[in-house]
């Protein structure tokens, strides 16, 4: 498997309405481990569209998936998540080999 590029999260923010609330199961990929869950955030209930902040503190992960369950309605207006780059991911046990581009050191 090639390198991988993995992020580190910060925090997502939804736009939603749910009178009942609802839970957000995140669930994350590396390599070797595969998909597994993460964590389970809770959103509180609404009336009428709210905007609501949840922190992903700590995860890092190459790709993340996200599952919305209530026992009541949910809709979705939007979302976004922040994350950042934060290196390469790669498994030297299957043989994989990194290495740096030429590095000049003002010489």
């Amino acid at each position: 498997m090639a390198a991988e590029r993995v992020k580190q999260y910060k925090d997502t923010t939804i736009k939603y309405d749910a009178p009942a609330g609802f839970s957000l199961l995140v669930r994350r990929f590396m390599t070797g481990t595969g998909l597994t869950d993460w964590q389970t955030l809770t959103f509180p209930a609404s009336v009428g569209v709210r905007t609501y902040t949840a922190p992903l503190d700590g995860l890092e992960a190459i790709l993340v998936k996200f599952k919305a369950t209530s026992t009541g309605i949910v809709r979705l207006h939007g979302g976004v998540y922040r994350f950042r780059p934060i290196g390469v991911y790669f498994d030297g046990a299957q043989g994989e080999i990194w290495e740096t581009q030429e590095l000049g050191f003002g010489i």
